[in-house]
């Protein structure tokens, strides 16, 4: 049987359009949280996240609408038509309830389209599966920016969290043999967390998704089934790395 490519755009496709939900947000990305995420705050606060920011793999476009309402011009693209329709009707919300008033340019738009001007950009990014696309993906924000830009990435760990592991997750290492070949160097890498949005509905729909992962998903739906009656309103922290690099010449 042929198994699911996760790299695939039309999976994500599939996923943002689906519209069922858990607790109230979205159930198939179960990153939409409804708005930034903590960590991405906290480096808004810290001031590392400055001046022209473009965040690829926008999806919901929280963060985007977040850097626009903090002062700063932002850029947020996406691969999935879905997921930019998403971020586009964020973005209006957002202008409603007063989340924008007071900040600069924010856009979304799709993957692909060529970069007008390459700039000294803060990149907010996940890092893609598979050695070859890792590389050619850092490869294209090396393109899209200019020496001295910063680059913030947030991944999968392979570190457990109050017994919550992440499935697909990626080493030290993946991020090591990746970052300097793209002409990026690694000057923080650590685990961090990230805010999911998570129920067993959710894990099973993971699951009827990633039928090759049906035997690692199994002992991570019976941990959660123990873990969410504790849990607030389904919002777990999962394991993440968090890396910093610095474009080189």
């Amino acid at each position: 049987m042929t198994q699911p490519d996760p790299t695939d755009p039309t999976r994500f496709e599939e996923m943002y359009r689906d519209d069922r939900v858990a607790h109230g947000l979205p159930a198939a990305t179960p990153w939409d949280i409804g708005g930034p995420q903590p960590v991405v705050q906290q480096l808004v606060a810290l001031g590392a996240i400055r001046g022209e920011v473009l965040d690829p793999g926008t999806g919901p476009g929280h963060h985007a609408i977040y850097y626009a309402a903090k002062g700063l011009s932002a850029t947020g693209i996406d691969g999935s038509v879905a997921a930019i329709e998403r971020a586009r009707d964020n973005a209006r919300q957002g202008r409603r309830v007063g989340g924008l008033p007071g900040g600069r340019r924010h856009q979304v738009g799709r993957a692909g389209r060529p970069v007008r001007h390459r700039r000294r950009l803060r990149l907010l990014s996940h890092v893609q599966h598979g050695p070859e696309l890792q590389k050619s993906y850092v490869q294209a924000l090396h393109r899209a920016t200019k020496p001295g830009a910063r680059l913030y990435m947030f991944e999968f760990g392979e570190h457990d969290v109050n017994g919550f592991t992440m499935e697909r997750s990626l080493s030290q290492d993946d991020f090591r043999q990746v970052l300097p070949v793209g002409g990026w160097e690694i000057t923080y890498m650590g685990p961090t967390t990230y805010q999911i949005n998570l129920s067993v509905e959710v894990i099973e729909m993971m699951a009827a998704r990633n039928p090759d992962m049906a035997d690692e998903v199994r002992p991570m739906l019976e941990r959660f089934r123990a873990m969410e009656p504790w849990l607030v309103g389904g919002r777990v922290h999962a394991p993440f790395w968090e890396v910093h690099a610095t474009r080189l010449d």
